[in-house]
């Protein structure tokens, strides 16, 4: 028990020290370096990750929408844990369609905490609760992945993808798991890592 509460102290010192949350690979050391862009092929198929730090975000949305307005917020506190949002682009060059679902998009940390990506219906609660000034679901729906969507080969689409932030900061790292991505007969599974940088050592590449 003691041991336990000992970990259990650690970890929270740790989360509240002051970090970056970035992309993760390994240098040829092995150790873990922050990178803003993250990129997979697999065979034909190319996937590319960034997760959008907060003064970005807002700028991506304003850009947009053309007006002054945030759906997504970062962290605020444990009661408003926000959310991540990532630029995700997906490109297809083999002969046969891709097909993506976001439905079967998942972040996972490391203390076992699984969120789903936003869907239709999540979009349309956030609309709701943002009142007049919220985007329409036809303009969050040509930004967002919130439906399985079909690139025909040779093509690609380039949205975001959104989940809502872990209420426990105790993890330090965490997955970008992309589940039974479609090209013609062959279905692949592509993660991508994440992890906290203390501020002091994070890196641009």
């Amino acid at each position: 028990m003691i041991l336990i509460r000992c970990l259990t102290i650690l970890l929270v010192l740790l989360a509240a020290r002051p970090y970056r949350l970035a992309g993760a690979t390994r240098d040829a050391e092995g150790k873990w370096q922050a990178v803003e862009v993250q990129k997979q092929a697999h065979g034909k198929a190319s996937f590319e990750i960034r997760l959008l730090d907060d003064a970005t975000r807002r700028e991506t949305f304003k850009s947009a929408l053309g007006r002054e307005v945030d759906p997504f917020p970062g962290r605020v506190d444990e009661m408003h844990p926000g959310y991540l949002v990532f630029v995700l682009q997906v490109n297809n060059d083999a002969a046969a369609d891709l097909v993506f679902n976001p439905g079967q998009a998942r972040l996972a940390t490391n203390q076992e905490v699984r969120e789903f990506a936003l869907d239709y219906s999540a979009l349309y609660e956030v609309a709701h609760k943002l009142g007049p000034q919220a985007p329409t679901l036809d303009e969050l729906a040509g930004m967002i992945f919130d439906r399985t969507v079909t690139i025909r080969a040779g093509g690609s689409v380039r949205k975001l993808l959104v989940f809502e932030r872990p209420r426990d900061e105790a993890w330090h790292d965490m997955e970008v798991r992309l589940l039974e991505v479609h090209t013609g007969a062959t279905a692949v599974d592509v993660r991508f890592p994440f992890r906290k940088f203390p501020v002091e050592e994070a890196k641009r590449p």
